[in-house]
């Protein structure tokens, strides 16, 4: 495996370990009675669409 691939299955599984992050976020947020304005919910959201763009801008970059 060379650098490249190295590095773009690198970013694909950070992205992939932010979007499990933000889910175990919002899952905490919501089982403990937080409200969809609550911290946990708004960083849970940020969490997963920051995991979810980058993984898409990845994916994009190797065609």
């Amino acid at each position: 495996m060379n650098r490249e691939n190295f590095y773009h299955s690198a970013i694909r599984g950070f992205s992939l370990i932010f979007v499990v992050v933000g889910l175990a976020i919002l899952i905490a947020t919501i089982a403990h009675g937080g409200s969809p304005i609550s911290i946990g919910f708004i960083l849970g959201i940020l969490f997963v669409a920051v995991g979810v763009g980058r993984y898409w801008i990845a994916s994009r970059s190797l065609r």
